[in-house]
């Protein structure tokens, strides 16, 4: 890795996050030939080739600061497309980065400006050789999120049968970043594998809750060849998420609950993690120690 550049942009408005940065390496004042400075007036998006120090398509490391600690002024990775990658909470700490190729920065703030010294955002910029890339890639692994997916009655209640299978058809709501589905005539146990987007092998971690019941909602295990049910949690309060439950792969979802106005609307969120082997064997040795993880 070659020694970093350091670019300093000062404005006296905030930065929009909206609209391109429009200089060049020429607007900038040199000193060292590694540190660069300029001012800029509002404008919140920084070019890939980073005002043509770098080349477009390299991968980089960007470490970026900033003059304030204000939690709603925000820096974010966009690909070639708009598409946010990445979003940190801009600070006076540098916080390091990782852009692809074609990938920008959007830098948008919530300051208070005009009374005191300009906005100061800084940036340090590595380009990064494919060992470097390669060891930031091992150093990141793939982790995973937590599912979030919501059934809505617009009528009728959730019956608790134990017969039969529920698969409910869930599609993907941008507005709520959920798996929504409207199913008024579902009923039956929902297998956990219907309820998550990894792998049969793992079990999960599960904790739901009712909107518009009357108090009455129920979390409600079952084992799939038995059919045998355990009510881990009953007369849930509405609103209030359960407690969180340990599900094996091929473990089943019942649900119960009834509307607090008949003919209304009732709702069902799940929240749904995997949980790795090990993890599960070691919350139960917890439990068994007396510390912690009796729900595992």
């Amino acid at each position: 890795m070659a020694e970093p550049y350091l670019i300093t942009l000062r404005s006296s408005a905030n930065f929009n996050g909206a609209t391109p940065i429009p200089l060049t390496r020429a607007d900038f004042t040199a000193t060292g030939q590694r540190q660069y400075t300029a001012n800029v007036q509002g404008d919140g998006i920084i070019g890939a080739d980073f005002f043509g120090l770098f080349a477009s398509q390299s991968p980089k490391q960007v470490g970026v600061a900033f003059s304030s600690f204000n939690p709603l002024s925000v820096v974010r990775v966009i690909d070639t497309a708009g598409r946010m990658r990445q979003e940190a909470n801009l600070t006076g700490d540098y916080q390091y980065l990782l852009l692809h190729g074609g990938d920008r920065l959007a830098v948008l703030t919530k300051e208070t400006v005009g009374l005191t010294a300009p906005l100061e955002l800084s940036l340090v910029v590595n380009e990064l050789s494919e060992g470097d890339h390669m060891q930031w890639a091992l150093a990141h692994p793939p982790t995973p999120i937590h599912t979030r997916l919501r059934i809505i009655r617009t009528d009728g209640t959730f019956g608790a049968s134990f017969t039969g299978v529920w698969l409910p058809l869930f599609q993907w709501d941008e507005n709520s970043s959920s798996l929504v589905v409207t199913d008024n005539l579902g009923q039956g146990p929902i297998p956990i594998h219907a309820l998550t987007l990894f792998p049969r092998r793992f079990g999960a971690l599960i904790s739901i809750r009712y909107a518009n019941s009357n108090n009455d909602g129920k979390l409600i295990l079952v084992e799939s060849l038995t059919r045998k049910k355990w009510e881990a949690q009953t007369t849930m309060q509405d609103v209030r998420w359960s407690r969180v439950q340990y599900a094996a792969h091929d473990d089943m979802l019942v649900l119960s609950a009834t509307p607090n106005v008949a003919g209304g609307p009732l709702v069902c969120d799940i929240e749904i993690v995997r949980v790795e082997p090990g993890d599960r064997l070691r919350g139960r040795y917890s439990a068994a120690e007396g510390t912690s993880g009796h729900n595992l």
